[in-house]
């Protein structure tokens, strides 16, 4: 779900609050024809449960992601390695700079996966920015170093 819909779902739970709380404003009371506020709460209690519960479902799908891309960089690096080894002295030290640029990229953006996995459902949204910004800013600097490489 799309930070849009998320908040189309959260103006639902505070539109249902609102339906609660209105007619007591009024001095009327429930007439009987529209929900009381018992059946507004709960509806807004299950509504709340139903995006925590999405919440979750998202962050799990996105650390899954995020680990999966990582494994893969992990990988070009480790390909990266096995070039080295065979590689002249002077291109040897340029896959050395490249490889240890990528190592600390690649930690960082572990680092901030760490701190998603950590955080609450409800920070989850800003921190997962981040991540995904780190995760390009990976990707960028394999792109370029490979294409800096001999």
């Amino acid at each position: 779900m799309s930070s849009f819909a998320l908040s189309r779902v959260l103006l639902l739970v505070v539109a249902l609050f609102g339906l609660a709380v209105l007619p007591t404003f009024g001095g009327e009371g429930t007439t009987g024809a529209g929900p009381d506020a018992e059946d507004v709460l709960r509806e807004t209690k299950e509504a709340v449960e139903t995006t925590k519960q999405y919440t979750v479902q998202q962050k799990e799908a996105f650390s899954k992601k995020v680990q999966h891309e990582l494994k893969e960089m992990q990988g070009k690096i480790s390909e990266l390695r096995r070039k080295a080894e065979n590689a002249s002295a002077e291109a040897k030290v340029e896959f050395e700079r490249a490889i240890k640029d990528l190592e600390k990229k690649k930690d960082e953006a572990r680092k901030k996966l760490d701190e998603v996995n950590e955080t609450t459902n409800s920070a989850f949204v800003k921190l997962r920015d981040g991540m995904v910004a780190a995760i390009e800013e990976l990707k960028k600097s394999y792109t370029d170093a490979v294409s800096k490489l001999p």
